[in-house]
């Protein structure tokens, strides 16, 4: 087994077993940092450019923007036809989806992603990333483009842990560059804290209801 293979597989055994034990899981360097750099200036140039519209909530007669639940800028990525800067996420993601759907069996089919800017201030009401109507959602995912973010810039991502016994507890998760962040769309309600500086990231759902995705793009992409 070459060693691609290897520390891909251990990524993704990792990021099974924090799903499976507490319904969440984080991976440090699931793009390097090269590969971060890359897909930040794509993301912020496009951002520049004014491709990014601003974030709804809700789904057709339903949807409404509301900045006072949700105040990111997204930009829908094309996951067949990818930006050149991003193919690597999605060769190592769509890799990730193959190991998730052999080892769980989660029929994950498809998924929708974006990426997302939050500007200075900006925040995402507690939610459930699912709606009322259909459970095509089964995974979150975010991976962040931040680099040199630290806790006092805020910006963390909060999880909302129920427990069986006691009180429901949470989690806070720095948006920093090269993690990827994994949980239950159907399950685990979260938010985004506002930040003190502009937070950059990939974000989406794995679905189970939507046509097969295409084969892996092409390129030697390991997960460092």
């Amino acid at each position: 087994m070459d060693t691609k293979v290897r520390s891909n597989e251990e990524l993704f055994e990792g990021l099974i077993n924090g799903l499976l034990i507490e319904g969440y899981a984080l991976a440090d360097g699931f793009l390097s940092p090269l590969e971060v750099q890359g897909i930040l200036e794509a993301s912020a140039g496009s951002y520049e450019q004014g491709r990014f519209n601003i974030a709804g909530i809700g789904k057709q007669q339903h949807y409404q923007l509301n900045q006072s639940i949700r105040g990111d800028h997204i930009q829908w990525l094309d996951h067949q036809n990818p930006p050149e800067a991003c193919r690597p996420f999605f060769s190592r993601l769509q890799e990730m989806i193959q190991y998730f759907n052999r080892s769980l069996y989660l029929g994950i089919r498809d998924m929708e992603l974006h990426f997302a800017v939050y500007p200075e201030g900006a925040f995402y009401k507690r939610h459930l990333d699912v709606f009322q109507h259909t459970k095509a959602r089964k995974l979150s995912i975010v991976c962040y483009l931040n680099f040199d973010w630290v806790a006092e810039d805020g910006g963390q991502l909060r999880l909302y842990l129920p427990q069986e016994d006691g009180p429901e507890q949470h989690i806070d998760i720095l948006p920093v560059a090269g993690r990827l962040v994994c949980f239950n769309s159907q399950t685990l309600e979260h938010e985004v804290l506002p930040g003190r500086r502009r937070r950059f990231s990939i974000t989406g759902w794995l679905k189970d209801d939507l046509p097969l995705f295409a084969p892996p793009l092409p390129g030697n992409y390991s997960a460092r």
